[in-house]
């Protein structure tokens, strides 16, 4: 072979071996290319540090790696996706003092926080794609820890620094049940749900339930009363660790502390409902409609639950409620009531559910004994027995009641209802605050009177039937009412213990420097706009106004039977002077204690002998007011649970 065919044959050697060089350097880049990396990303919606990773590391790597990069985002607010995160968790044996959120899945690789991240999610991808790519990690079904680490924010460090574990912070999570048209739920939210999210921030997640209207909710609701063993609910209802609030007093007095208890033992998850058989409704193509006629009345707490519990029923069986305000309809009441066996002392009272010959009164309500007593009924049906209506069959049995009943017996029913504690509270709280503030005798007298007024005003109305109207501001008067018991509650613990504290200056002889004595010049300038009279009406306007309010919040608890009884029979001729007359009766018998509360305060006020005994006395008398104001506190709490 000559020199030019060798020169040749190097070329071409020259020329191949360079190609299978070139082969050899671009096959992984080639491979590659059609490689893809698809990694998990757990995320929480209310997480900062999610959404800067979000917008600063996963979007741009997107926009680098393309099609090369699938992400799968999840939001960790889900039951099910949470118990996902705690499975991988477990598979990549993260230690329990590190976990956090964000957190990235990839391969074997797990990143956990915002820091970690940023720093080596970019280098992971590409190592996994030159590796050929990498798929989802498999859905691990680890066993989920009875009490899992709640998952927190990291804070984002430079990123120069090596990402720093944080220990995350116990967090306490409670169900909140309410109803939107729940005045009491209203005030809960705003008093004590609210002031408690500002006070703890991230550590405190409330789950808060409108059972309005909403089948779902309610169905939790029901599930958590029976596996806390509550026999009878309420509204609004709080369900956090071991406890069951029942009722805006009791989670008033009691959420704070233990929110506080149980942040301190570490936190505490949501509570989680029992899987339980539920058996199947019936529906209404399976059977009759179950008809049940439903008596409520304005400002009865308790007709606010029946109705919930009621609606619940109306979404598992086949069932029609008929509603009726009580004071409009007492002669059905009466009638259904005595075709039910109910005890007449027990008629003409809310809430009342009637289905077929079986009744259900007052206390006896509650979801368990209601879904009992339609259940009996699931397969049969029961007619609108109130179609057989005879009014004046019911007409008759409430006017011999009303017969019945002696001029002794309506006068003791007054005398028993006016021991009305908010009414008695707040009349003693007004007489109480004219003493300190100065006045004396005839201003006392006005005052009380006017309160008195009130009340005996309000109870007039609606036994002439104002009642109609009541109900359209019932909501409103709850709300109010609300305030004024809270405001009265609060004052009362102030003077007490005001009250108090001037008694020990009593016991060292420091009279003149009582807080309640108020100062010479003040009194001086009290009793002249006293004089001036223009203070004086505005006290006695609103004594009268808070007479007629505090009437009306408390008429669902007062009057039981006689009242109603009395009411209906004044739509009767023949008897409506009697049934005034003993209208009159009652309510001037009810306005009794109110009227003995504020004349004796009068003569006290007034009595110079008296007044000399006071002064002598001071010691005794600051510690019997201290008890005073702390029992009537205490008696109005009580009365409005």
């Amino acid at each position: 072979m000559g020199e030019v065919g060798l020169g040749v044959l190097r070329q071409k050697t020259t020329s191949l071996l360079i190609l299978l060089l070139s082969l050899v350097l671009l096959l992984p880049a080639v491979r590659a290319e059609g490689a893809v990396v698809r990694l998990l990303f757990f995320y929480s919606q209310d997480c900062p540090h999610c959404q800067v990773v979000i917008d600063e590391v996963l979007s741009p790597l997107q926009e680098k790696y393309g099609a090369q990069l699938e992400v799968q985002s999840i939001e960790i607010s889900d039951a099910d996706n949470y118990e996902w995160l705690l499975d991988l968790e477990t598979a990549y044996q993260i230690p329990p003092d590190k976990v956090s959120i964000p957190e990235v899945f990839v391969g074997d690789t797990a990143l956990i926080g915002e820091a970690e991240i940023r720093a080596r999610l970019d280098g992971t991808i590409a190592s996994y794609l030159a590796a050929g790519g990498v798929d989802y990690p498999p859905r691990y079904k680890a066993t989920p820890s009875l009490e899992p680490t709640f998952k927190v924010c990291k804070h984002c460090g430079d990123e120069e620094e090596p990402p720093v574990a944080i220990t995350p912070q116990p967090q306490v999570a409670f169900y909140y049940f309410y109803d939107r048209k729940c005045g009491e739920c209203l005030v809960v939210q705003q008093e004590v749900i609210a002031p408690l999210k500002a006070k703890y921030g991230e550590q405190l997640v409330v789950e808060e339930r409108d059972v309005e209207g909403s089948t779902a909710n309610y169905s939790l609701m029901r599930a958590l009363e029976k596996q806390y063993g509550l026999e009878v609910g309420g509204m609004p209802e709080v369900f956090i660790g071991e406890h069951a609030l029942v009722g805006d007093k009791e989670i008033t007095e009691r959420l704070p502390g233990l929110v506080s208890a149980y942040l301190a033992q570490g936190g505490i998850a949501l509570p989680e409902v029992q899987a339980t058989s539920t058996p199947v409704p019936t529906t209404a193509g399976d059977a009759p409609l179950i008809h049940l006629a439903y008596f409520y009345q304005a400002g009865c707490r308790e007709c606010d639950r029946a109705e919930l519990d009621l609606h619940y029923l109306q979404g598992r069986y086949p069932l029609a409620v008929a509603e009726f305000d009580v004071r409009e309809h007492s002669a059905l009441c009466e009638w259904l009531g005595a075709q039910a066996g109910v005890p007449e002392e027990k008629r003409l009272t809310a809430p009342a559910v009637f289905v077929g010959n079986e009744a259900l009164v007052g206390e006896e309500i509650n979801a368990r004994s209601l879904e009992a007593l339609v259940e009996k009924y699931a397969t049969t049906g029961a007619p609108p027995l109130w179609e057989e209506f005879d009014p004046a069959e019911a007409e008759q049995s409430i006017v011999e009641r009303f017969k019945s009943l002696g001029v002794f017996t309506v006068a003791f029913a007054g005398l028993i209802d006016g021991l009305n504690p908010c009414a008695f509270a707040t009349l003693i709280f007004f007489v109480s605050y004219l003493t300190i503030s100065g006045r004396r005798g005839k201003e006392v007298l006005i005052v009380g009177a006017a309160f008195t007024l009130g009340v005996f005003l309000a109870y007039l109305a609606v036994g002439l039937g104002f009642h109609r109207v009541l109900g359209l501001f019932n909501s409103l008067l709850t709300t109010l009412g609300r305030w004024l018991y809270g405001l009265t509650v609060a004052l009362c613990a102030v003077l007490a213990i005001i009250s108090f504290l001037d008694f020990r200056k009593a016991r060292r002889g420091e009279i003149g420097d009582m807080a309640l004595n108020l100062p010479h010049g003040l009194r001086m300038r009290i009793n002249a706009v006293i004089r001036r009279g223009r203070h004086s009406r505005a006290f006695v306007a609103g004594a009268f106004v808070t007479g007629i309010i505090v009437s009306f919040l408390e008429l669902a608890c007062t009057g039981q039977v006689y009242l109603p009884t009395i009411i209906f029979v004044m739509s009767v001729p023949a008897m409506r002077a009697r049934a005034v007359s003993f209208l009159l009766l009652y309510n001037l018998l009810f306005i009794t204690p109110l009227l003995v509360v504020f004349v004796l305060a009068w003569y006290g006020t007034g009595a110079k002998q008296l007044t000399g005994f006071l002064q002598r006395h001071a010691a005794t008398v600051k510690l019997g007011m201290a008890l005073l104001f702390a029992g009537l506190a205490v008696w109005l709490v009580i009365a409005l649970l």
